[in-house]
């Protein structure tokens, strides 16, 4: 079983500085079809490009184009801010260190999670 398989929804999420991120909203299991559509895209049209990521993507997650198709390819949960003036975060399945009971462990920090948006 993955680290990303083992993720439920209500589970703390804790970033590699030991800070409390917020606690999983909902978790997305990888896109197999994610890497085709990509390769696809690369041959389209700019327009067509935004209009292709756009009805995969739909509302969420709210990143930039080249990061949605990230997290579809490897799998993601978000992170819900415990306050509502607190920001939320999306995590790859390949940025879990480990889950440890009800807690999901990340090998980045809030900055680092930021920068990958």
């Amino acid at each position: 079983m993955s680290l990303l398989e083992q993720v439920q929804v209500g589970m703390s999420v804790v970033d590699a500085d030991g800070e409390e991120l917020g606690r999983v909203e909902f978790v997305r299991a990888p896109d197999l079809k994610a890497a085709a559509f990509e390769e696809r895209l690369d041959s389209s049209s700019p327009g067509l490009i935004n209009l292709g990521i756009g009805s995969i993507v739909g509302v969420e997650p709210k990143v930039p184009p080249e990061m949605a198709l990230r997290l579809f390819r490897q799998g993601y949960f978000k992170v819900a801010a415990p306050h509502f003036w607190a920001e939320n975060y999306y995590a790859a399945g390949d940025s879990i260190a480990r889950v440890d009971g009800r807690k999901v462990f990340l090998s980045l920090n809030k900055l680092e999670l930021d920068a990958q948006e």
